[in-house]
């Protein structure tokens, strides 16, 4: 397995105009039996992978590492899998389409494994999320229902994913609510998502009234924020005492592009007439990449759907989130990982940091992911390809200490990728990376791999603990 340090570039801040929107994007694809280009590559185990060595100067910790649900674990036969997934208590939860997945957080032992309508106890569409809400020590999953035109949303008994779950139908959602993305705070539950029935793919904000929900009663509000095109994420408010605030943040309208990132802030949410005050936030200008390679293909692997955030978190007074698009320096072709912390000092947004995750020249960087520990270290994930190496994951950190012109940050090949991906619907739609509420410390992330057969070992997912290292001074 595999470490490094990560080449972390210096940005400028640049004013501009956001690009024009995308139109509808495609759902998972059914497939048939995989056909095309076989391996590439000695094969490599699935399963526990043994934990990687820190580089020379101190890296990135590897903790628990371990595979996922694969494809053909999904209950699905269909692409992107969608990996996400929450640790809460001693379990490590993933969802995938079509499945839910309980682990041990200490051995990875499996505890629970369903499909989704088993778990729900009705029909779905997929395109779940799952959630552990540090606050409540409640888990959420959400997901289409089975017409596709309203949402579930499971709320678990009690802190224990194992003592069941009461699963409630969102159906005044507009019809087709896609690419659905939760978040909390103190008194609310948030499912951002592109209204495709009456809203035209704009961003509706299901807000739901979380004391009733625990108590049994559905009662939520559908409001509708300043256009935006791919549903901006709403925050997990990690240790959220007042409530009354709802941040979100987005790119400013487009998916295309743009030289600004929108933050959000939502009050009155638990009523039918919300306030919202957005501010744009100047950025490097970023734009859709085009490109993305791997051994034996030369733009072989697809870079759609990118950049656009999927998780935001709030902690420290910081908001992060995290995604993928091109930038000017190789005229916006091979997709780089995007890092936001945004501070939200006396209530008003200002950008701290910007990082990218650039491995070097011709390396695709997609589906990244990232959250902040207590002490201020970042902690993210994100699947990289190139012509020398196959779509594998990684996971890496920034201290809080980092010297402002340092020239890379450590790293760690969580699981290599090791054959040729045959398949190029889509990336997926995100991969997720959340901070273990038992210490604080240590991130948990769970994204995407390619196996040694790229026609079968398709879309393996895999979960990785790892903490920052401690700066030097």
């Amino acid at each position: 397995m595999r470490t490094r340090c990560l080449r972390l570039l210096a940005l400028g801040l640049l004013c501009g105009l956001a690009f024009a929107s995308t139109t509808l994007f495609a759902q998972h694809v059914k497939i048939g039996p995989p056909v095309g280009v076989g391996s590439h590559a000695p094969s490599v185990p699935t399963g526990a992978l043994p934990a990687p060595k820190a580089p020379s100067g101190g890296g990135v910790t590897i903790g628990q590492n371990y595979d996922g649900i694969d494809f053909l674990g999904s209950n699905c036969g269909c692409l992107p899998p969608d990996t996400n997934a929450a640790v809460g208590g001693n379990f490590v939860v993933e969802t995938v389409n079509i499945q839910i997945r309980v682990f041990d957080k200490t051995s990875g032992a499996v505890l629970l494994d369903e499909d989704l309508g088993t778990f729900f106890g009705q029909g779905t569409g997929g395109d779940p999320f799952v959630v552990y809400d540090d606050i409540a020590q409640r888990w959420y999953v959400n997901a289409f229902d089975g017409t596709d035109s309203g949402l579930l949303l499971a709320v678990s008994n009690d802190s224990s994913p194992l003592d069941g779950f009461v699963t409630y139908d969102l159906t005044n959602v507009g019809g087709f609510p896609d690419y659905a993305k939760p978040g909390f705070n103190k008194d609310a539950i948030f499912i951002s998502y592109n209204n495709f029935g009456s809203g035209g793919g704009e961003a509706n904000i299901a807000s739901i009234d979380k004391a009733a929900i625990l108590s049994g009663t559905l009662s939520y509000f559908v409001s509708v924020p300043k256009s935006q095109f791919r549903a901006m994420p709403p925050a997990r408010m990690h240790g959220d005492t007042t409530g009354g605030t709802e941040w979100f943040v987005s790119t400013d309208g487009s998916d295309s592009g743009g030289s600004t990132m929108r933050v959000t802030q939502m009050t009155n949410y638990l009523s039918n007439s919300p306030v919202f005050t957005y501010t744009s936030l100047p950025v490097t200008q970023y734009q859709s990449a085009v490109q993305a390679d791997q051994p034996g293909g030369p733009n072989s692997i697809t870079t759609f759907p990118n950049t656009t955030t999927y998780q935001v978190h709030l902690r420290n007074g910081h908001l992060v989130t995290a995604m993928a698009s091109g930038l000017a320096g190789d005229g916006f072709v091979y997709p780089k990982g995007l890092i936001y912390q945004i501070g939200l000092s006396g209530g008003t947004p200002s950008l701290l940091k910007q990082i990218v995750i650039d491995p070097g020249a011709g390396v695709a960087v997609q589906m990244p992911s990232v959250d902040e520990d207590s002490k201020g270290n970042l902690g993210y994930s994100w699947i990289e390809s190139s012509l020398n190496e196959y779509l594998s994951m990684w996971v890496g950190a920034r201290p809080v200490k980092t010297k402002k012109h340092v020239k890379s940050l450590p790293a760690a090949d969580a699981a290599p990728g090791g054959g040729f991906f045959t398949y190029g619907f889509r990336i997926g739609d995100y991969s997720t990376t959340v901070l273990d509420p038992a210490d604080n410390l240590t991130f948990w992330s769970a994204n995407e791999y390619i196996g040694s057969n790229g026609t079968s070992d398709i879309w393996l997912t895999h979960l990785t603990s790892f903490t920052a290292p401690v700066a030097k001074h």
